[in-house]
């Protein structure tokens, strides 16, 4: 019979980790002891948890079995009123550690609330783990739409590049009807993005975490969606 203990020695490990990392491996357990077709009671999993690391760890890996109910890798019996639990088809699915980091990577950077050209450079790279590279791509993608959407050339990049569409007075994709404060905050906004997160991936290995990538590739997903809004209108014409 599998157990915790298989790949958590004691309670400060056990402690130590992120809900969902416990709750992976508490997922693994029920899968080779359970599987398909059997079920388990979430009081004597706890309860056994407790008396082998001791009551904090018993309370964190109920923590743990609850996020799995909450987010549908397990459910209770359907005959069940008290407690008794079995595997869903998604936790079968993804029983498996890799399958299960995967799934949770992918589930933190939805691909419907995505841009397509982040969907298409970016998010394929921070699926993978390659977090600097995916931020890099992120803002290369916005950087290249700007130049297509203001029909600027190759001699300008980066923060010029912005600064340029966006001028406040004449760029190609500034919209004259707004007033000069905002103007100002959006080319600022633009070239900021591209000197804080794309310039500096260029030229060293950041070591973002994957939180920190994702608040950047989200960011970079919204700007995108600004300069498509802006794409094609003339609105520096006016």
């Amino acid at each position: 019979m599998a157990e915790l203990r298989d790949t958590i020695p004691d309670a400060q490990t056990l402690l130590a980790l992120p809900v969902t990392d416990l709750a992976s491996r508490v997922l693994a357990v029920l899968a080779k002891n359970i599987g398909a077709t059997a079920k388990e009671h979430r009081g004597s999993f706890t309860s056994m948890q407790a008396t082998k690391y001791g009551p904090v760890s018993g309370q964190r890996c109920a923590e743990a079995w609850d996020w799995l109910e909450a987010n549908g890798f397990i459910s209770e019996h359907y005959e069940s009123t008290n407690g008794w639990f079995v595997i869903t088809a998604l936790g079968l699915k993804v029983a498996e550690r890799q399958h299960f980091q995967d799934f949770i990577a992918a589930s933190e950077l939805p691909e419907h609330t995505l841009h397509p050209e982040i969907v298409k450079h970016s998010r394929p790279l921070y699926l993978q783990g390659r977090i600097d590279t995916a931020v890099f791509e992120a803002f290369k993608a916005l950087e290249v739409e700007i130049r297509a959407a203001a029909v600027l050339g190759d001699d300008l990049i980066g923060t010029s590049l912005a600064a340029r569409a966006f001028n406040p007075e004449n760029g190609p994709l500034t919209n004259m009807d707004s007033e000069k404060g905002e103007r100002v905050a959006l080319m600022n906004l633009m070239t900021g993005a591209l000197g804080s997160y794309k310039n500096p991936n260029s030229h060293r290995r950041m070591g973002l975490t994957p939180a920190e990538a994702r608040e950047m590739i989200i960011l970079a997903s919204h700007l995108l969606n600004v300069v498509d809004s802006r794409r094609g209108a003339g609105m520096g014409s006016t």
